[in-house]
């Protein structure tokens, strides 16, 4: 992703952007935190034991936001992760309402990412917790419909597959029925005129180009750096093709 300083001077007022997302763990990728663990001059010693301080939120949305902020240095991103594991579209319709309710944020940019629990959950046999595709179409347009009234621009981000693709048997049906709520998904971000990040192709083909396709994924579900980061190049591409960031910087939000 490339930015550009060319509009920026010392003394101008500094740009702010807040970006918001809104999905599954996928989004919110937590991990266990000691600063010794990264501070390159202090490691501690292998087979040392270290203390988990906290929980901070990694995976790509967060190399997304250093990536923006490298790339776009005189622009203060404001970046909210509201993603939260285990959520389904039913859970993450409630999280958009109590965000607006408690907050009244307005956003330029958010991504919105749902389904993947929606079906696993019918294959785990927790049936009051998963959510057929016509509740989940009716939450993402709903969602959709109140996101559009204050933010700028929309992406709707489609789910990773299970992984490792088709192998076992059982991951086949859960990727044939996860594709559906992709499509389901596609059809809504065209109904709102909203950008759509397909991210099922690209992970499929690099994991079946790969010696090993189930490196992109930690444990099937979560994604590993790898997977991370072909998330990242497809959303880094999809602002770059579109000029996201630049057309946010010259158009008010709503409203306004």
């Amino acid at each position: 992703m490339t930015g550009s300083d060319g509009h920026h001077r010392l003394g101008k007022v500094r740009h702010a952007l807040t970006v918001g997302f809104f999905g599954t763990s996928i989004m919110e990728h937590l991990e266990a935190v000691n600063t010794q663990m990264t501070a390159q001059a202090n490691l501690p010693e292998i087979g040392s034991r270290v203390t988990v301080e906290r929980w901070a939120q990694r995976g790509w949305v967060h190399r997304l936001a250093l990536s923006l902020r490298a790339a776009w240095p005189h622009i203060a991103f404001d970046v909210r992760n509201h993603g939260q594991g285990g959520a389904t579209s039913r859970d993450i319709a409630g999280i958009v309402e109590a965000d607006r309710s408690t907050t009244g944020s307005n956003y330029d940019l958010v991504f919105l990412g749902c389904g993947i629990n929606d079906v696993w959950r019918g294959f785990q046999g927790r049936m009051a917790e998963a959510v057929g595709i016509a509740e989940y179409a009716r939450h993402l347009t709903g969602m959709l419909d109140q996101l559009s009234g204050y933010s700028r621009r929309i992406v709707v981000v489609s789910e990773t597959p299970f992984g490792p693709i088709e192998n076992p048997a059982t991951v086949t049906a859960m990727n044939a029925e996860l594709g559906r709520y992709n499509e389901a998904a596609h059809a809504a971000a065209a109904a709102h005129s909203t950008l759509f990040l397909d991210v099922w192709t690209p992970f499929t083909t690099v994991a079946r180009l790969m010696d090993d396709p189930a490196a992109l994924w930690s444990d099937g579900v979560h994604l590993s750096e790898l997977g991370d980061t072909v998330l990242l190049q497809q959303a880094e591409q999809l602002l770059a093709e579109h000029g996201t960031i630049e057309e946010l910087l010259d158009c008010p939000l709503p409203g306004a």
